[in-house]
């Protein structure tokens, strides 16, 4: 027998005032179902609420997590819940998200269907990585999109790179992504890298504006470890995972990036979905120039 909701948490977009409203209107339609509500802190702050804790017990009693925002509401709850294995739904607020599926016209079915258990989730590989400096570990960060090591200032610097232990590039470049399924329609996109539906299993390594003709974008398995060492100045060159607290990097430098140990799960309502997302969010094969007339 399926266990009935009763604990939901919600992350809200801090800037967005309607993701604000809707918040409390979710919040309100919940209760009146008997369902427990806490909010994300700053939000609990803000409006007076009751925040969930941030300790793996308050976490894990969550049946399932809720977005208000766009898709880096959603990645700042995948580094939250991943480790509790708690479900996200993701609600579109943004301007061009991937990622979230409910559209807020479609909240409150969308809660129905969640509530009676009629919908699937989908697991998405995350990204680890550790930095390495003089033979000791200064940091461990992982992620649901991307890892991302680049120039400042967009200097030239030398990469050098490691496959499965296997010396493999030096990319001359200002920096390279390594991205998941998930981030390959984020910055890998924009780097020059492919389109990789979500649910594969795999990682992508694509170098940032390379100096070079001879670097392309890999597709490499989910279990492959990619080092990359900083072999040039790396007085400007800035890591880091979803784009949250970059670090700053030093010459000579190793971080070894792998797919993490956790998983995102994400509520999603139709097959198909994704293809849909990218028509749209790109006009995929639409011939651009016969637009407007």
């Amino acid at each position: 027998m399926v266990e009935p909701i009763k604990r939901v948490g919600i992350i809200v977009h801090p800037s967005r005032l309607e993701a604000m409203v809707l918040a409390q209107e979710v919040q309100e339609w919940l209760l009146e179902r008997g369902i427990e509500v806490s909010f994300d802190e700053a939000t609990a702050q803000k409006q007076n609420l009751v925040a969930f804790d941030t300790d793996a017990a308050s976490l894990s009693s969550l049946d399932f997590m809720i977005t208000l925002g766009g898709d880096g509401t959603i990645l700042t709850a995948a580094r939250r819940v991943a480790p509790y294995n708690i479900p996200i739904l993701g609600v579109h607020l943004g301007k061009f998200g991937f990622i979230a599926e409910a559209h807020p016209d479609e909240i409150y079915s969308s809660l129905e269907r969640v509530l009676r258990h009629e919908i699937a989730i989908e697991e998405r590989l995350m990204i680890q990585a550790e930095i390495w400096r003089n033979g000791e570990q200064i940091a461990c960060r992982y992620g649901l999109n991307e890892v991302m090591v680049k120039s400042g200032m967009s200097h030239l610097v030398n990469l050098k790179t490691r496959l499965g232990g296997t010396p493999f590039a030096t990319y001359p470049a200002d920096g390279v992504v390594v991205a998941t399924p998930t981030g390959s329609t984020a910055y890998a996109l924009s780097a020059g890298g492919p389109i990789v539906m979500p649910t594969v299993q795999a990682l992508l390594m694509v170098p940032i504006c390379p100096h070079t003709l001879n670097a392309r974008p890999l597709l490499l398995p989910s279990t492959e470890e990619i080092e990359i060492e900083i072999e040039s100045d790396g007085s400007d060159l800035l890591f880091a995972i979803d784009g949250i607290d970059p670090l700053m990097l030093q010459s000579h430098d190793q971080i070894r990036i792998h797919r993490s140990e956790y998983i995102t799960r994400l509520f999603v309502f139709a097959p198909g979905t994704f293809y849909r997302k990218v028509h749209s969010r790109y006009l995929y094969g639409e011939r651009l120039n016969e637009w407007g007339r």
